[in-house]
């Protein structure tokens, strides 16, 4: 098996096998063969998510359906928990739709604390028709305890609906869409689920669908209600990447049955460990390991800059993240996420230790 040098936060690598997926003959989006393609894929869909209730893809990055989940979902004010880049980006979002936005913020490097979420949603005068809550921060490796903040808003509302981003989680690690009690989950596939960019898988919860259909105006291309109104048909509402459903149907079954989700998701913690033990000599991880992302690890290195790192990285012939927004200069990332194997990733980390030693003796 190919073994890969590929290491940033994503895109991430794509196995030889699944990019051959990409090259199938291309056919109609209403055909039979089409319907039947999409079934399969959707009833994996749901079990990626662990849920029973909707589950379906679009054509588009993440960004374009955590536009949709607001859309659909909030017909008024939002609290939006920001920790790093991206999760600024459901705030960003939000002010743009005119929404009554609110924000929770804290550090960089933090995740969000559940008390403290707690005491700010009993304090409010009103309730908020929604929460976003982003698992894997891209920006900083930090990872959210989703499971518990959601309990926390269900403590406060039964109704407020919840919102996650879990662009660079779902199929790194675990998340229980209905355990977890969540309305809306969004995943790109090019980080986790190790396909090329080009499609969004999203779970709606029951309760998600129903706020959607009181709302007068939902949007056109991210319509929930459109997106059920045609699987129920069987089909799509809007022409999709037919390419990327096959290689999705062939990642979908390594994933679920090949390697096992479990496995899958004890694999990912197990380069996480790695990744902090291997490199903590030389470089200062963003958070502590309990808080830290499976899919990403930003670092700050000890005797260089981390433009030098990933500068010397690539020299040698493997690639790694640049910091992101504010940490640009500070940080490197690292993505041990997908389909990248922990031999794959301790023959990174034996180079990247010798070149983060040449540095320290410069």
């Amino acid at each position: 098996m190919t073994e890969s040098k590929y290491f940033i936060p994503g895109p991430t690598w794509v196995r030889p096998e699944i990019l051959a997926e990409l090259t199938h003959p291309m056919l109609g989006h209403r055909s039979g063969e089409f319907k039947e393609l999409a079934r399969g894929i959707l009833t994996d869909v749901k079990e990626l998510f662990r849920t029973k209730q909707h589950a379906f893809v679009a054509t588009c990055s993440g960004t374009g359906m955590l536009e949709g989940a607001l859309i659909n979902c909030v017909p008024r004010s939002v609290l939006v928990t920001t920790c790093g880049a991206f999760s600024e980006r459901w705030l960003s979002i939000a002010e743009q739709l005119g929404l009554e936005a609110d924000h929770l913020s804290v550090p960089w490097g933090e995740s969000i604390d559940p008390v403290r979420l707690g005491d700010h949603l009993k304090g409010r005068h009103h309730h908020y028709d929604a929460v976003t809550i982003t698992h894997s921060e891209t920006s900083t490796g930090v990872m959210n305890d989703v499971r518990e903040l959601a309990s926390v808003i269900r403590a406060v509302s039964a109704d407020t609906l919840i919102l996650v981003d879990a662009v660079s989680s779902l199929g790194s690690a675990p998340l229980l869409f209905d355990e977890w009690d969540i309305d809306v989950c969004v995943a790109s596939t090019q980080k986790g689920i190790a396909l090329p960019p080009g499609l969004t898988v999203f779970a709606i919860s029951e309760r998600a669908m129903q706020s959607a259909a009181r709302k007068p105006y939902r949007g056109t291309y991210f319509d929930f209600l459109e997106f059920q109104k045609n699987l129920d048909s069987g089909g799509v509402p809007f022409t999709p990447s037919i390419p990327h459903y096959y290689a999705l149907a062939a990642q979908l079954a390594h994933i679920l049955r090949s390697e096992g989700l479990e496995k899958r998701w004890k694999r990912h913690e197990e380069m996480r460990r790695i990744t902090r033990e291997r490199t903590a000599s030389y470089a200062e991880p963003s958070c502590p390991i309990e808080q830290g992302s499976m899919s990403i690890t930003a670092l700050r290195p000890k005797s260089q800059s981390a433009p030098e790192v990933v500068a010397a990285m690539k020299k040698r012939g493997y690639v790694l993240g640049g910091g992101y927004g504010k940490w640009k200069e500070e940080t490197f990332r690292i993505g041990h996420m997908g389909d990248i194997t922990i031999s794959a990733l301790e023959s990174m980390l034996q180079v990247l230790g010798e070149v983060c030693a040449d540095g320290s003796q410069a």
